[in-house]
C-alpha cells in the first residue's frame, strides 16, 4: 500500500514546516482547551525531506495526541539535534501506551483494544504511515511512553555532515 508513495526530497529548514503545523493547529487546539506549545531549536541545520510527507507525519502525531488525551490537555512540539540527527518531538500528557503495545504500535492495522483507545476512531494505519515516511527519509522514530503519563514520538532525520 505505502510502497507506491513517491517522496521529493529538498533541502529545507525543518523548523519552517513545524512552525507552519503549529500555526495551523494552534487556534483549533486552544478552542478544545489544549495547552499547545512549540520549542524550536533555532540552530538547526537544513536537511533533505519531503515537505508534504513530513507534514502528514506531524499531523498524524498531533491528531493522535488529541485523540488520546484525557484531562491533561497538553501537547508540546520541540525541534533539535541529537548527534547526527535533526528531530521533531511531539509529546502529550495523555493516556500513554503500555510497554507491551509499544512493541506493536507501528504494525499495520494494530489498535489497542482497551479503554479510551478502543473508543477513538481510527484505522490503525496512521503510525504505520509515519514509520514508512521516516524509513523513506533514512530516519528513525522513537517512542517514549508510560501508561497514565503520556507519550512522546520523536522523528529523527539524518543530518548530512559536510566533511
Amino acid at each position: 500500500m505505502f510502497t507506491e508513495l513517491l517522496f521529493l526530497l529538498n533541502e529545507k529548514d525543518l523548523n519552517e514546516i513545524v512552525e507552519q503545523m503549529f500555526s495551523n493547529y494552534k487556534f483549533h487546539l486552544k478552542n478544545k482547551n489544549f495547552q499547545f506549545n512549540l520549542s524550536p531549536d533555532n540552530n538547526l541545520l537544513k536537511i533533505k525531506f519531503d515537505e508534504e510527507a513530513v507534514s502528514e507525519a506531524i499531523i498524524n502525531l498531533i491528531d493522535n495526541a488529541v485523540k488520546y488525551s484525557n484531562d491533561k490537555k497538553e501537547i508540546n512540539i520541540k525541534t533539535g539535534t541529537d548527534y547526527s540527527f535533526a528531530y521533531v518531538e511531539v509529546s502529550d500528557k495523555g493516556i500513554g501506551i503500555s510497554s507491551e503495545d509499544q512493541k506493536k504500535i507501528f504494525d499495520k492495522f494494530f489498535r489497542v483494544s482497551t479503554g479510551l483507545v478502543h473508543n477513538a476512531k481510527g484505522t490503525g494505519l496512521g503510525l504505520t504511515l509515519v514509520k514508512h515516511i521516516m524509513d523513506a527519509h533514512n530516519g528513525k522514530i522513537r517512542l517514549k511512553s508510560k501508561l497514565g503519563e503520556g507519550s512522546s514520538f520523536i522523528l529523527l532525520f539524518p543530518i548530512k555532515l559536510n566533511t
